[in-house]
């Protein structure tokens, strides 16, 4: 079998009738099952090993926050929004009011499998490009496994689809230099100055570390070894903030914060990524300062779903 280099192992998704090729920069695939020793009394070693779940996989993967695909029904936006296919897929199921769900497929490599998306989350940072990562749980279904396929070189490009709309190779990068960040997110306190008098004093934002998490439930019947259908229960959402304010007057119970997030690349003429965060409420904040530089704080906000 011919060796397989990095550079013919792309990271494809198909979520419905859209599909991309990730600008990866590593994945990871793993497939398992579950054995359990039995044991009886009046016997010292086990009966036996016996199968004790249904067999699963999972897929990780990091990747350059493209921004370039355009995608319908984004929640809270009239018009097609430009982003990645995990943005828009964490869009999508936490404002779904259907909990059942449907799995995506991934490829990598000539492996495949149906997942269904565990956590996605990204960073941006003043003067860099921003990385993403994403991980997904494997589930079979009727006589598929969770994992198929074997390792073999495919073309960078090659996608699941074979439609140029639906086979889109991301080409833009979001980067800190035109990222926008909403006011809401700034850190306000109300300090008293004795040269200045009382004032307000806002906080710089130098960078932010976005995730998102989601929790399913596979729902298995008698006679059969993978699951029926599976049901996405929840989300929890959390954005960590880093300033040079720190307030010391967190409340018991912060107000609710609604923010959306513009990721842009270096071409300021194509449209940002958004991510819209909801009912957010600040949970803690912290300070700490290093040789050569300013103090810095940090904030962190929750959402749940």
């Amino acid at each position: 079998m011919a060796r397989v280099f990095y550079d013919k192992a792309p990271v494809e998704i198909r979520v419905g009738s859209y599909s991309e090729t990730l600008i990866a920069t590593d994945c990871s695939i793993n497939f398992n099952n579950s054995q359990a020793p039995v044991y009886a009394v009046g016997k010292k070693r086990p009966i036996g090993q016996f199968p004790a779940a249904a067999r699963a996989g999972d897929i990780s993967f990091n990747f350059l926050t493209s921004i370039t695909g355009t995608f319908d029904s984004i929640v809270g936006v009239s018009t097609a929004k430009q982003g990645n296919i995990i943005n828009y897929l964490a869009d999508h199921i936490k404002n779904s009011a259907d909990s059942e769900a449907s799995g995506v497929t991934i490829k990598c490599a000539g492996v495949s499998g149906i997942g269904f998306l565990n956590s996605y989350s990204f960073n941006t940072t003043a003067n860099s490009i921003s990385s993403s990562s994403a991980s997904f749980t494997l589930f079979g279904s009727g006589s598929n496994l969770p994992v198929s396929g074997r390792l073999s070189g495919v073309s960078a490009g090659v996608g699941i689809g074979t439609d140029a709309n639906q086979d889109n190779i991301s080409t833009g990068i979001a980067h800190g230099r035109y990222t926008t960040m909403p006011t809401t997110l700034n850190t306000t306190i109300y300090q008293s100055d004795a040269a200045l008098g009382e004032r307000y004093a806002t906080g710089t934002i130098y960078s932010a570390d976005y995730s998102i998490s989601f929790n399913h439930s596979p729902i298995y019947k008698i006679g059969q070894e993978f699951p029926t259908t599976t049901f996405y229960n929840n989300a929890s959402e959390s954005i960590n903030v880093a300033e040079d304010v720190f307030n010391s007057g967190l409340k018991y119970d912060e107000d609710n914060k609604n923010f959306s997030i513009e990721l842009r690349g270096l071409d300021v003429s194509n449209a940002g990524m958004f991510v819209r965060v909801t009912k957010a409420k600040q949970i803690s904040t912290s300070a700490s300062v290093g040789l050569d530089d300013i103090i810095r704080t940090q904030k962190s906000l929750t959402a749940a779903y």
